[in-house]
Order: C-alpha cells, then sequence, then structure tokens
C-alpha cells in the first residue's frame, strides 16, 4: 500500500513512471502569493511579438510541416497555434523563447483552451539549451512538460513528464503524471507550474496535480508553446476534423520575492 504523499517510481528501461494516488491530489489557490510577476505576453497585439517569440522547427516535423502562418494572434486577445490541412499537406507550428527569455526557477502559467482532437497534441513546456547526452538535470536541466494534451487516450486530463540525459540513447522518461480537468469541451483552463531550488509542482485550473522532489533541473530554461501532429504519439487523425486550434489567452513567469533580512542593530 502506498501512504498518501509519497512518490512510487517505476522503473523500466530508460524509463521511470511517477504515480501518485489521487487522494493525495488537493485543492488549494495557484501559488501566486509571495511571487512577482516578471515577464509575461498576454497577446493583445496583432502579430506575434518577436521580442519574446521566435518560431521552432520550421519545416517537417512528425506528419506535419510547421509553418510560422500555422502561428496567429486573433485580434481578441489570444495567440493561435493552428493544425490544418491544405490538399495533401498538413500543418502546425511551435514557437518559444530560447535566447529571448530563459529562467532559473518560479511559478510559470498559462491560460488555454485545447483542442478536442485525436492525432495531434498541444502542449506547454520548458527546456534547458544544454539538455545532452549523458548529463543530469541538476546540471544540464531538463525537459519539463508542464502540460500535454492527448485526446485518444484521456479525454478529462492532461499529462506532466520530465524528459533528461539528450534525446539520444541515454534519454529518459519521468512520468507521465495525469492531472483531471474538470470541463474540457470549449473551456479554458489555467496550467502552472511551480519550480523550486527542491521540487516541482503541477496545477491545473488551481488543483495541485503533483508535486515531486527529485531531478530537479538547475538551470535556466526556455518557455515552449506547441501544437504537434503525430499519429503514432497522439492517436489516428481524421483529417474532416481539422482545422484544430490550440488557443492560449496568455503566459506568465513569476520569480519568488526575497525572504526580508533581519535588520541589525
Amino acid at each position: 500500500m502506498i501512504k498518501q504523499g509519497l512518490l512510487l517510481m517505476l522503473v523500466l528501461p530508460n524509463m521511470i513512471l511517477l504515480e501518485r494516488p489521487c487522494n493525495s491530489i488537493q485543492e488549494q489557490s495557484i501559488p501566486v502569493a509571495g511571487y512577482r510577476l516578471t515577464w509575461s505576453d498576454e497577446f493583445d497585439g496583432k502579430t506575434l511579438d518577436g521580442t519574446k517569440w521566435k518560431y521552432r522547427a520550421l519545416g517537417q516535423r512528425g506528419d506535419a510541416i510547421n509553418t510560422e502562418s500555422s502561428v496567429y494572434l486573433d485580434g481578441r486577445g489570444n495567440l493561435v497555434i493552428e493544425a490544418g490541412s491544405v490538399k495533401d499537406k498538413i500543418y502546425a507550428g511551435i514557437i518559444d523563447t530560447e535566447g529571448l527569455f530563459e529562467t532559473r526557477y518560479g511559478y510559470f502559467e498559462c491560460r488555454a483552451k485545447l483542442p478536442m482532437i485525436a492525432g495531434i497534441w498541444p502542449a506547454f513546456w520548458l527546456q534547458s539549451s544544454s539538455n545532452r547526452d549523458d548529463t543530469e538535470p541538476a546540471t544540464a536541466g531538463a525537459e519539463i512538460d508542464i502540460f500535454e494534451y492527448f485526446h485518444h487516450e484521456r479525454r478529462d486530463t492532461v499529462s506532466h513528464s520530465l524528459h533528461w540525459g539528450g534525446y539520444g540513447r541515454t534519454h529518459k522518461v519521468a512520468g507521465p503524471v495525469l492531472g483531471p480537468m474538470k470541463k474540457t469541451n470549449d473551456s479554458y483552463h489555467v496550467f502552472g507550474l511551480e519550480w523550486t531550488p527542491d521540487s516541482y509542482s503541477t496545477f491545473v485550473d488551481g488543483v495541485k496535480t503533483y508535486t515531486g522532489n527529485t531531478l530537479i533541473s538547475g538551470v535556466p530554461e526556455f518557455i515552449v508553446l506547441s501544437l504537434e501532429v503525430n499519429q503514432q504519439v497522439a492517436g489516428p487523425l481524421d483529417r474532416r476534423d481539422l482545422p484544430g486550434k490550440f488557443i492560449v489567452d496568455y503566459v506568465r513567469v513569476y520569480k519568488k520575492l526575497a525572504a526580508d533580512k533581519p535588520s541589525i542593530k
């Protein structure tokens, strides 16, 4: 039997599955108390802010071609990453803040509406520029998947995972841990990560879904927003379901306020 609050780690080749009993998920407010906003994009402009974001992995990736035109602002305060089909081609998009904004530790949050389509998957994640083979998260960082959504598997949950050791033969995965969502269809959701020197905590709509104190990245990381098409990962795609849109209201990053130092009398 697993005691409440303990983490069960099932070790398989190159994979660690993280599980936490359902009764350990506790309702609580999103942890911005004691933090201050240091970076954000509210997507209120007409075009993507090139001082904050750049396009990533343009060209063929998985079952789609990533293009700049697949990423746009809708004029209503939202970023849209769209997966669409034109003739025999499928298009999608990814953006990140690499080289523009990278930070270590803090609280990371986005508010978004997810596409309810098999074959495509939206994600909000962090990655370090130094995640290389044969290295550990403390010194080289990790891919921190704040959320990924796979409609074909679990329509009312998102998953949280960690990847480290590069993406070659030494690649390792921890996860997934599942975060329940009360509503999915046509609803916005708030996804958050509190990353400290000692722990990760993930949140879905103000509910803490996971806390762990191992495999902690110790280096600055950048933000990634992606909508990918890969039927091996996200299930069979019916092109008649396209377009699918990952709609993001905002992305915000908070840093913890320094504790007051006692005065010397």
